[in-house]
C-alpha cells in the first residue's frame, strides 16, 4: 500500500504540470473548475489586444498635423482620414476640403518616402511640408465638430437679444435634422394629394 502511495502522488503532480503548460500556452482550455490557481494567474496576466487609434495632436483644442518621422506621419495621416469619415470630429469637411487634405497628406507622404525625417529635408523639403501642414490644419480647425459658433439672435415675444453658441457639430446636426423633417413633410403631403386628387399626369 505504501508502494502504491508513493507512485500515486508523483503522477499526480505531473498531472497538474501538464494542465498548466497546456492552459498558459493556449492551445486547451479545461474547464473552470479543473484550472488550477497558477494557470488562473497566468491567463489573467496576459493582456486584451485592442484596436488602436492615434490621437490628432492638439494645441489649445485645435488640431496640429505634424509629424518628425515616416512612422509618425503614417500614424497621423491614418488618424485624419479616420477623423473624416461619418460620425469622426472631422466628418462635415466638404468636398473641396477632402481634396485639399489628400493632397497635402499625399505630398507630405512623398517628402517622408524620400528623406526618411525632417531632419533630413533639404530646407526647400522642410519647407514645403510645413506649408502641406498648414493647409491640412486650416480645413481641418474650419470644419472641427467641436468648434464653437457664437451669434447674437432675439427670441420671439422680446427686445432684448442673447448670445448663443453652439458647435459646428451640432449645428450640422441640427440642420440635418430640420431637412429630414421637411423631407418627410413634402412626402406626406403628396401622399395625401395621390390619395384625393391621383397619381399626377393621371387621365380623368
Amino acid at each position: 500500500m505504501q508502494a502504491s502511495n508513493r507512485w500515486i502522488l508523483p503522477l499526480a503532480i505531473g498531472a497538474l504540470v501538464l494542465q498548466g503548460c497546456a492552459t498558459t500556452g493556449g492551445s486547451t482550455q479545461p474547464a473552470a473548475t479543473q484550472v488550477s490557481a497558477p494557470a488562473q494567474t497566468a491567463a489573467a496576466s496576459v493582456p486584451v489586444s485592442k484596436p488602436s487609434t492615434t490621437a490628432i495632436p492638439e494645441n489649445d483644442g485645435q488640431p496640429v498635423v505634424k509629424a518628425d518621422t515616416k512612422d509618425n506621419f503614417d500614424a497621423v495621416a491614418a488618424a485624419v482620414r479616420q477623423q473624416m469619415q461619418p460620425g469622426g470630429r472631422y466628418a462635415f469637411v466638404d468636398k473641396t476640403g477632402r481634396e485639399t487634405v489628400e493632397a497635402k497628406l499625399g505630398d507630405m507622404g512623398t517628402l517622408f518616402g524620400q528623406y526618411g525625417s525632417v531632419n533630413k529635408m533639404d530646407p526647400t523639403a522642410q519647407q514645403q511640408l510645413l506649408a502641406d501642414q498648414n493647409a491640412i490644419n486650416e480645413v481641418l480647425a474650419r470644419y472641427d465638430s467641436n468648434r464653437r459658433i457664437c451669434w447674437h439672435e432675439t427670441p420671439v415675444g422680446t427686445l432684448f437679444p442673447k448670445t448663443v453658441c453652439r458647435t459646428l457639430g451640432q449645428i450640422q446636426s441640427e440642420h440635418r435634422d430640420a431637412q429630414h423633417n421637411l423631407d418627410q413633410a413634402q412626402k406626406f403631403i403628396q401622399q395625401q394629394n395621390q390619395i384625393k386628387y391621383g397619381p399626377v399626369g393621371g387621365g380623368h
